[in-house]
């Protein structure tokens, strides 16, 4: 049961891509199922790659990168956040790291996790 919930997410984030995250639009989608990128306004290109995966890239404005992928041993789904924010001086770190999980945080509530 864990399984086929894992591919009707996946065929969900097909059918209806997101549209933007933590409050940046996404700016291109890259699906490596069917090795296809398809920018903000529709337009599809074809990926080079050897092989398909049951893998999808989101990439926002703001430089954010989501991966989502169902495990391959187990019925779950992963979620790859990678967030991007400005570090001027090594004296922002901790401020800079705290608004990045607060950026994280917002990405999964776009998700609706």
């Amino acid at each position: 049961q864990g399984a086929e919930e894992i591919q009707a997410m996946m065929k969900a984030f097909r059918e209806n891509p997101v549209k933007s995250l933590a409050g940046s639009p996404v700016v291109l989608i890259k699906d490596f199922q069917s090795l296809t990128a398809t920018d903000a306004e529709g337009n599809v290109t074809k990926l080079d790659m050897p092989c398909t995966s049951n893998v999808l890239q989101y990439f926002t404005a703001a430089g954010d990168k989501i991966s989502v992928r169902p495990s391959g041993t187990e019925p779950k789904i992963k979620f790859y956040i990678e967030v991007k924010l400005p570090l001027a001086s090594a004296d922002e770190y901790e401020a800079v790291n705290a608004a990045a999980e607060e950026k994280v945080l917002a990405v999964k509530a776009s998700l609706g996790l």
